[in-house]
Protein backbone atom coordinates (compact mmCIF):
# COMPACT_ATOMS: atom_id res chain seq x y z
CA UNK A 1 0.00 0.00 0.00
CA UNK A 2 3.14 2.35 0.71
CA UNK A 3 4.90 1.45 -2.43
CA UNK A 4 1.30 2.40 -4.40
CA UNK A 5 0.92 5.68 -2.37
CA UNK A 6 4.30 6.25 -2.83
CA UNK A 7 4.32 5.65 -6.89
CA UNK A 8 1.23 7.90 -7.03
CA UNK A 9 2.48 10.46 -5.18
CA UNK A 10 5.92 10.51 -8.06
CA UNK A 11 3.24 10.45 -10.51
CA UNK A 12 1.35 13.65 -9.86
CA UNK A 13 4.41 15.20 -8.96
CA UNK A 14 5.46 14.76 -12.36
CA UNK A 15 1.96 15.60 -13.59
CA UNK A 16 2.02 18.75 -11.98
CA UNK A 17 5.91 19.51 -13.01
CA UNK A 18 5.27 18.88 -16.40
CA UNK A 19 1.73 20.99 -16.60
CA UNK A 20 3.19 23.70 -14.60
CA UNK A 21 5.92 23.76 -17.60
CA UNK A 22 3.12 23.90 -20.43
CA UNK A 23 1.74 26.80 -18.53
CA UNK A 24 5.47 28.79 -18.13
CA UNK A 25 5.88 27.86 -22.16
CA UNK A 26 2.29 29.38 -22.87
CA UNK A 27 2.45 32.41 -20.55
CA UNK A 28 5.90 32.83 -22.44
CA UNK A 29 4.31 32.12 -25.67
CA UNK A 30 1.11 34.74 -25.21
CA UNK A 31 4.33 37.19 -24.36
CA UNK A 32 5.96 36.73 -27.48
CA UNK A 33 2.86 37.26 -29.29
CA UNK A 34 2.12 40.72 -27.28
CA UNK A 35 5.27 42.09 -28.17
CA UNK A 36 4.98 40.92 -31.08
CA UNK A 37 1.53 43.09 -31.59
CA UNK A 38 2.76 46.16 -30.00
CA UNK A 39 6.08 46.44 -32.39
CA UNK A 40 3.15 46.28 -35.73
CA UNK A 41 1.18 48.86 -33.78
CA UNK A 42 4.11 51.05 -32.93
CA UNK A 43 5.34 51.09 -36.81
CA UNK A 44 1.80 51.98 -37.69
CA UNK A 45 1.18 54.71 -35.28
CA UNK A 46 4.74 55.70 -36.89
CA UNK A 47 3.50 55.02 -40.12
CA UNK A 48 0.31 57.64 -40.01
CA UNK A 49 2.64 60.28 -38.43
CA UNK A 50 5.00 59.87 -41.44
CA UNK A 51 1.58 59.78 -43.97
CA UNK A 52 0.63 62.99 -41.82
CA UNK A 53 4.00 64.76 -42.52
CA UNK A 54 4.18 64.32 -46.13
CA UNK A 55 0.31 65.32 -46.44
CA UNK A 56 1.65 68.35 -44.79
CA UNK A 57 -0.99 68.12 -41.56
CA UNK A 58 -0.16 68.68 -38.09
CA UNK A 59 -0.02 65.90 -35.62
CA UNK A 60 -2.58 66.33 -33.30
CA UNK A 61 -3.27 64.64 -29.40
CA UNK A 62 -5.14 61.03 -30.26
CA UNK A 63 -8.52 62.15 -28.56
CA UNK A 64 -8.69 64.91 -31.01
CA UNK A 65 -8.10 63.13 -34.18
CA UNK A 66 -10.84 61.02 -33.12
CA UNK A 67 -13.02 64.11 -32.40
CA UNK A 68 -12.38 65.61 -35.73
CA UNK A 69 -13.94 62.18 -36.99
CA UNK A 70 -17.53 63.43 -35.59
CA UNK A 71 -20.19 62.65 -38.92
CA UNK A 72 -21.53 66.43 -39.14
CA UNK A 73 -17.94 68.01 -38.36
CA UNK A 74 -16.54 69.34 -41.67
CA UNK A 75 -13.19 67.99 -42.47
CA UNK A 76 -10.22 70.17 -42.88
CA UNK A 77 -7.87 67.79 -44.81
CA UNK A 78 -8.46 65.14 -47.28
CA UNK A 79 -8.43 61.36 -46.41
CA UNK A 80 -5.33 60.29 -45.99
CA UNK A 81 -3.54 58.84 -49.04
CA UNK A 82 -0.84 56.01 -49.23
CA UNK A 83 2.49 57.07 -49.96
CA UNK A 84 4.03 56.86 -53.22
CA UNK A 85 5.78 53.78 -52.45
CA UNK A 86 6.42 51.99 -49.35
CA UNK A 87 8.66 48.89 -48.42
CA UNK A 88 8.47 46.70 -45.17
CA UNK A 89 10.99 44.62 -44.17
CA UNK A 90 11.47 42.80 -40.66
CA UNK A 91 13.31 45.94 -39.41
CA UNK A 92 11.00 48.68 -40.25
CA UNK A 93 9.26 50.33 -43.21
CA UNK A 94 10.58 52.96 -45.84
CA UNK A 95 7.79 55.10 -47.37
CA UNK A 96 8.41 57.75 -50.23
CA UNK A 97 6.04 60.49 -51.41
CA UNK A 98 6.02 64.28 -51.76
CA UNK A 99 4.20 67.42 -53.43
CA UNK A 100 3.90 69.46 -56.52
CA UNK A 101 2.76 72.71 -55.55
CA UNK A 102 2.46 75.28 -58.32
CA UNK A 103 1.20 79.38 -58.68
CA UNK A 104 -0.14 81.06 -61.54
CA UNK A 105 0.14 84.97 -59.90
CA UNK A 106 -0.83 88.62 -61.75
CA UNK A 107 0.50 91.26 -59.55
CA UNK A 108 -0.51 95.06 -60.19
CA UNK A 109 2.30 97.06 -58.86
CA UNK A 110 0.84 100.73 -59.39
CA UNK A 111 3.32 101.30 -62.35
CA UNK A 112 2.43 97.93 -64.47
CA UNK A 113 0.64 94.30 -64.09
CA UNK A 114 2.34 91.35 -64.81
CA UNK A 115 1.87 87.67 -64.65
CA UNK A 116 4.08 85.31 -63.08
CA UNK A 117 4.59 81.04 -63.15
CA UNK A 118 6.27 79.84 -60.30
CA UNK A 119 6.54 77.71 -57.18
CA UNK A 120 4.84 78.24 -53.78
CA UNK A 121 6.72 78.98 -50.10
CA UNK A 122 3.48 77.61 -48.50
CA UNK A 123 3.93 74.01 -48.93
CA UNK A 124 6.81 73.87 -51.70
CA UNK A 125 7.41 71.56 -54.15
CA UNK A 126 9.05 68.57 -52.55
CA UNK A 127 10.27 64.89 -52.61
CA UNK A 128 10.30 63.02 -49.30
CA UNK A 129 11.77 59.28 -47.59
CA UNK A 130 11.12 58.16 -44.17
CA UNK A 131 12.58 55.19 -42.62
CA UNK A 132 10.97 54.63 -39.48
CA UNK A 133 11.26 51.05 -37.37
CA UNK A 134 9.91 49.76 -33.48
CA UNK A 135 12.43 49.63 -30.88
CA UNK A 136 11.71 47.41 -27.39
CA UNK A 137 10.26 49.08 -24.65
CA UNK A 138 7.73 50.85 -26.55
CA UNK A 139 9.89 53.43 -28.48
CA UNK A 140 10.51 53.88 -32.11
CA UNK A 141 13.19 55.08 -34.33
CA UNK A 142 12.26 57.42 -37.72
CA UNK A 143 14.52 59.42 -39.97
CA UNK A 144 13.34 61.65 -42.73
CA UNK A 145 14.79 63.75 -45.81
CA UNK A 146 12.93 66.32 -47.19
CA UNK A 147 14.42 67.95 -50.45
CA UNK A 148 12.28 71.23 -51.70
CA UNK A 149 12.59 71.43 -55.54
CA UNK A 150 11.48 74.79 -56.84
CA UNK A 151 11.21 76.24 -60.59
CA UNK A 152 10.75 80.14 -59.61
CA UNK A 153 11.28 80.23 -55.58
CA UNK A 154 9.14 82.90 -54.70
CA UNK A 155 11.41 84.63 -52.55
CA UNK A 156 13.54 84.97 -56.01
CA UNK A 157 10.96 86.01 -58.37
CA UNK A 158 10.81 89.58 -58.73
CA UNK A 159 9.55 91.81 -61.23
CA UNK A 160 12.85 92.53 -63.44
CA UNK A 161 13.43 88.89 -62.34
CA UNK A 162 10.67 86.85 -63.03
CA UNK A 163 12.32 83.26 -63.63
CA UNK A 164 15.47 82.67 -61.47
CA UNK A 165 15.78 79.09 -61.79
CA UNK A 166 15.55 75.86 -60.59
CA UNK A 167 16.56 75.42 -56.43
CA UNK A 168 17.27 72.51 -54.77
CA UNK A 169 17.29 72.78 -50.73
CA UNK A 170 17.35 70.27 -47.63
CA UNK A 171 14.43 71.48 -45.94
CA UNK A 172 14.79 68.16 -43.87
CA UNK A 173 17.60 65.72 -42.29
CA UNK A 174 16.11 64.64 -39.27
CA UNK A 175 16.30 61.63 -36.90
CA UNK A 176 13.99 60.90 -34.39
CA UNK A 177 13.42 58.84 -31.43
CA UNK A 178 9.73 58.60 -29.85
CA UNK A 179 8.12 57.39 -27.02
CA UNK A 180 4.16 57.86 -25.77
CA UNK A 181 5.32 58.84 -22.29
CA UNK A 182 8.91 60.07 -22.89
CA UNK A 183 8.46 62.27 -25.71
CA UNK A 184 10.13 62.68 -29.07
CA UNK A 185 13.62 64.14 -29.37
CA UNK A 186 14.46 65.06 -33.17
CA UNK A 187 18.41 65.39 -34.37
CA UNK A 188 18.98 67.17 -37.68
CA UNK A 189 17.64 69.74 -39.86
CA UNK A 190 13.97 70.42 -39.36
CA UNK A 191 11.42 72.55 -37.77
CA UNK A 192 11.52 74.30 -35.30
CA UNK A 193 9.67 74.15 -31.95
CA UNK A 194 7.93 77.31 -32.63
CA UNK A 195 6.74 77.12 -36.05
CA UNK A 196 2.25 76.82 -35.45
CA UNK A 197 1.55 78.71 -37.88
CA UNK A 198 -0.14 75.89 -40.17
CA UNK A 199 -1.09 73.93 -37.37
CA UNK A 200 -3.23 77.24 -35.43
CA UNK A 201 -5.34 78.19 -38.85
CA UNK A 202 -8.50 75.62 -38.62
CA UNK A 203 -9.84 77.85 -41.87
CA UNK A 204 -8.51 74.95 -43.78
CA UNK A 205 -7.05 77.22 -46.54
CA UNK A 206 -3.58 77.03 -45.17
CA UNK A 207 -1.98 75.90 -48.76
CA UNK A 208 -3.18 78.91 -50.12
CA UNK A 209 -3.28 81.59 -47.47
CA UNK A 210 -0.77 81.12 -44.53
CA UNK A 211 -1.16 83.53 -41.45
CA UNK A 212 2.23 84.15 -42.65
CA UNK A 213 0.80 86.30 -44.94
CA UNK A 214 3.93 87.67 -46.66
CA UNK A 215 4.96 83.85 -48.11
CA UNK A 216 2.83 84.20 -50.62
CA UNK A 217 4.27 87.34 -52.87
CA UNK A 218 7.86 86.88 -50.70
CA UNK A 219 9.91 88.48 -53.46
CA UNK A 220 7.48 91.55 -55.36
CA UNK A 221 9.01 94.84 -54.81
CA UNK A 222 7.16 97.83 -53.88
CA UNK A 223 7.34 100.67 -56.67
CA UNK A 224 8.36 104.12 -55.15
CA UNK A 225 5.42 106.87 -55.85
CA UNK A 226 7.07 109.77 -56.71
CA UNK A 227 9.13 108.29 -59.83
CA UNK A 228 6.90 105.31 -60.70
CA UNK A 229 9.86 102.95 -60.24
CA UNK A 230 10.98 99.63 -58.69
CA UNK A 231 12.10 100.24 -55.83
CA UNK A 232 14.60 97.89 -53.58
CA UNK A 233 11.36 96.90 -50.61
CA UNK A 234 10.18 93.70 -51.25
CA UNK A 235 7.00 92.57 -49.51
CA UNK A 236 9.47 90.22 -47.33
CA UNK A 237 11.20 92.87 -45.89
CA UNK A 238 7.77 94.40 -44.35
CA UNK A 239 5.44 91.50 -43.27
CA UNK A 240 8.17 89.91 -40.28
CA UNK A 241 7.34 86.39 -41.63
CA UNK A 242 10.58 85.20 -42.60
CA UNK A 243 11.98 86.76 -39.18
CA UNK A 244 12.38 83.44 -37.17
CA UNK A 245 13.26 80.24 -36.20
CA UNK A 246 12.01 78.21 -39.05
CA UNK A 247 14.03 75.22 -40.75
CA UNK A 248 17.23 74.99 -38.93
CA UNK A 249 19.73 72.47 -37.84
CA UNK A 250 18.60 71.65 -34.55
CA UNK A 251 18.31 69.75 -31.60
CA UNK A 252 14.27 69.46 -30.56
CA UNK A 253 12.34 67.82 -27.68
CA UNK A 254 8.19 67.36 -28.17
CA UNK A 255 6.61 66.40 -24.61
CA UNK A 256 4.23 63.94 -24.50
CA UNK A 257 0.16 65.53 -24.36
CA UNK A 258 -0.75 66.21 -20.90
CA UNK A 259 -3.53 67.77 -18.75
CA UNK A 260 -5.88 67.30 -21.33
CA UNK A 261 -3.68 68.46 -24.52
CA UNK A 262 -1.42 70.50 -23.74
CA UNK A 263 2.50 70.43 -24.96
CA UNK A 264 5.50 71.66 -24.45
CA UNK A 265 8.20 72.08 -27.34
CA UNK A 266 12.32 73.45 -27.42
CA UNK A 267 14.77 73.92 -29.89
CA UNK A 268 18.29 74.41 -29.30
CA UNK A 269 20.67 75.62 -32.40
CA UNK A 270 23.53 77.22 -33.50
CA UNK A 271 25.14 81.01 -32.39
CA UNK A 272 22.64 80.95 -29.65
CA UNK A 273 19.24 80.60 -30.51
CA UNK A 274 16.88 78.47 -29.71
CA UNK A 275 12.76 78.58 -28.90
CA UNK A 276 10.00 77.49 -26.72
CA UNK A 277 6.44 76.72 -27.54
CA UNK A 278 3.55 75.65 -25.34
CA UNK A 279 0.71 74.34 -27.26
CA UNK A 280 -2.94 73.54 -26.07
CA UNK A 281 -4.91 71.31 -28.69
CA UNK A 282 -7.89 70.35 -26.09
CA UNK A 283 -10.53 67.56 -27.12
CA UNK A 284 -14.36 68.97 -27.84
CA UNK A 285 -16.96 67.50 -29.53
CA UNK A 286 -18.69 70.89 -30.03
CA UNK A 287 -15.36 73.20 -31.36
CA UNK A 288 -11.88 72.11 -32.54
CA UNK A 289 -9.82 74.82 -30.64
CA UNK A 290 -5.71 75.21 -31.11
CA UNK A 291 -3.77 77.86 -28.97
CA UNK A 292 0.11 78.44 -28.73
CA UNK A 293 2.45 80.75 -27.27
CA UNK A 294 6.27 80.49 -28.63
CA UNK A 295 9.39 82.14 -27.73
CA UNK A 296 12.27 82.59 -29.74
CA UNK A 297 15.51 83.86 -28.80
CA UNK A 298 18.00 85.63 -31.12
CA UNK A 299 15.33 84.84 -34.15
CA UNK A 300 17.00 87.20 -36.95
CA UNK A 301 19.34 89.58 -37.86
CA UNK A 302 19.07 92.60 -35.23
CA UNK A 303 15.95 90.93 -33.21
CA UNK A 304 16.89 90.23 -29.79
CA UNK A 305 13.47 88.05 -29.38
CA UNK A 306 10.06 87.37 -30.48
CA UNK A 307 7.28 86.36 -28.60
CA UNK A 308 3.97 85.15 -30.98
CA UNK A 309 0.30 83.99 -29.10
CA UNK A 310 -2.06 82.70 -31.16
CA UNK A 311 -5.63 80.88 -31.08
CA UNK A 312 -8.24 79.17 -33.34
CA UNK A 313 -11.75 78.23 -32.90
CA UNK A 314 -14.20 76.53 -35.06
CA UNK A 315 -17.46 75.04 -34.64
CA UNK A 316 -17.23 71.54 -35.97
CA UNK A 317 -21.03 71.71 -36.82
CA UNK A 318 -21.12 74.57 -38.85
CA UNK A 319 -17.65 74.85 -39.96
CA UNK A 320 -16.99 78.96 -38.61
CA UNK A 321 -14.13 79.41 -37.44
CA UNK A 322 -11.71 82.57 -36.47
CA UNK A 323 -8.14 82.59 -36.13
CA UNK A 324 -5.69 85.50 -34.40
CA UNK A 325 -2.56 86.19 -34.04
CA UNK A 326 -0.55 88.37 -31.80
CA UNK A 327 3.31 88.61 -32.81
CA UNK A 328 6.44 90.99 -30.46
CA UNK A 329 9.83 91.82 -30.73
CA UNK A 330 12.66 93.62 -29.46
CA UNK A 331 15.20 95.09 -31.38
CA UNK A 332 17.85 98.20 -30.92
CA UNK A 333 15.42 101.39 -31.45
CA UNK A 334 12.37 99.85 -32.27
CA UNK A 335 9.89 97.30 -31.07
CA UNK A 336 8.80 95.56 -33.75
CA UNK A 337 4.50 94.27 -33.55
CA UNK A 338 1.57 92.81 -35.61
CA UNK A 339 -1.59 90.76 -35.15
CA UNK A 340 -4.00 89.37 -37.88
CA UNK A 341 -7.59 88.18 -37.78
CA UNK A 342 -8.74 85.41 -40.04
CA UNK A 343 -12.12 84.33 -40.06
CA UNK A 344 -12.67 80.80 -42.27
CA UNK A 345 -16.19 78.81 -43.42
CA UNK A 346 -15.12 75.04 -43.88
CA UNK A 347 -17.87 72.61 -45.66
CA UNK A 348 -18.76 70.24 -48.19
CA UNK A 349 -20.54 72.30 -51.06
CA UNK A 350 -20.06 69.07 -53.47
CA UNK A 351 -18.88 65.55 -52.96
CA UNK A 352 -15.89 66.87 -54.19
CA UNK A 353 -14.52 67.09 -51.12
CA UNK A 354 -14.71 70.20 -48.60
CA UNK A 355 -14.16 73.93 -49.58
CA UNK A 356 -13.31 76.59 -47.68
CA UNK A 357 -13.52 80.06 -47.85
CA UNK A 358 -11.49 82.48 -45.74
CA UNK A 359 -10.80 86.75 -45.06
CA UNK A 360 -8.36 87.66 -43.39
CA UNK A 361 -6.77 91.12 -42.52
CA UNK A 362 -3.04 91.67 -40.90
CA UNK A 363 -1.44 94.96 -39.35
CA UNK A 364 2.31 95.80 -38.38
CA UNK A 365 4.54 98.40 -37.15
CA UNK A 366 8.05 98.80 -36.66
CA UNK A 367 9.08 95.78 -38.44
CA UNK A 368 11.89 96.76 -40.04
CA UNK A 369 12.04 100.59 -39.28
CA UNK A 370 10.96 102.61 -36.81
CA UNK A 371 7.20 104.89 -37.89
CA UNK A 372 6.66 101.77 -40.21
CA UNK A 373 3.63 100.48 -40.72
CA UNK A 374 2.34 97.58 -43.24
CA UNK A 375 -0.81 96.13 -43.90
CA UNK A 376 -2.61 92.98 -45.78
CA UNK A 377 -5.65 91.86 -46.46
CA UNK A 378 -6.68 89.21 -48.24
CA UNK A 379 -9.73 86.42 -49.08
CA UNK A 380 -9.41 82.78 -50.75
CA UNK A 381 -11.43 79.83 -52.11
CA UNK A 382 -9.88 76.54 -51.67
CA UNK A 383 -11.39 72.81 -52.99
CA UNK A 384 -10.18 69.59 -52.21
CA UNK A 385 -10.56 66.76 -54.84
CA UNK A 386 -10.13 63.85 -52.03
CA UNK A 387 -10.35 60.94 -55.09
CA UNK A 388 -6.88 62.42 -56.12
CA UNK A 389 -5.87 63.95 -53.42
CA UNK A 390 -5.49 67.15 -55.42
CA UNK A 391 -6.32 70.95 -53.71
CA UNK A 392 -6.98 73.94 -55.90
CA UNK A 393 -7.62 77.53 -54.69
CA UNK A 394 -8.01 81.18 -55.67
CA UNK A 395 -7.67 84.21 -54.29
CA UNK A 396 -6.50 87.98 -53.69
CA UNK A 397 -4.11 89.83 -51.34
CA UNK A 398 -3.72 93.09 -51.05
CA UNK A 399 -0.15 94.91 -49.57
CA UNK A 400 0.91 98.12 -47.95
CA UNK A 401 3.43 99.76 -46.92
CA UNK A 402 4.07 103.17 -45.01
CA UNK A 403 7.13 104.25 -44.25
CA UNK A 404 8.93 107.78 -43.51
CA UNK A 405 12.06 107.78 -46.45
CA UNK A 406 9.48 105.69 -49.05
CA UNK A 407 6.14 106.39 -50.95
CA UNK A 408 5.37 103.18 -51.84
CA UNK A 409 2.38 102.20 -54.00
CA UNK A 410 0.49 99.08 -53.00
CA UNK A 411 0.93 95.71 -54.48
CA UNK A 412 -2.69 93.96 -55.36
CA UNK A 413 -2.08 90.11 -55.95
CA UNK A 414 -4.84 87.75 -57.98
CA UNK A 415 -3.41 83.73 -57.38
CA UNK A 416 -4.16 80.59 -58.71
CA UNK A 417 -2.93 77.55 -57.36
CA UNK A 418 -2.87 73.72 -57.34
CA UNK A 419 -1.32 71.67 -54.87
CA UNK A 420 -0.95 67.55 -55.56
CA UNK A 421 0.26 65.33 -52.50
CA UNK A 422 1.46 61.68 -53.35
Amino acid sequence: MKCATLSFGVLWITFACVANAQTIQQIEEYERRIDEQQRQLDALRAELDVLKKVAGMPALPDEQEANLEVAEAPPDSAPESKSFLERRGNNGTFTLGGRLHRVLMQVDDGASSNGFFMDSNQGPTMLRADVFAPLNGGWRLSGALEVGIQSNRPDRVTQDNPSPGTDITVREADVELHHDKVGTFSFGRGFAAAWVVPEIDLSGTVPSSLLAVGNLAPGIRFVDRTNDELSDISVNQHFADTERLLLVDRLRYDSPRFGGGFQLSGTVAADSRWDAALRYYPSNDDWTIRAAATYQHKPFQDLDYRVELGLSARHNRTGLSLTTGLLFGDAPGRDASGYIVKAGWLTNLTSLGPTAFSADFSSGSDVRLVDDDSESVGFFVQQKLDAVGLDVYGGYRRYKVDRPDFDLRPLKVVVLGAMYTF
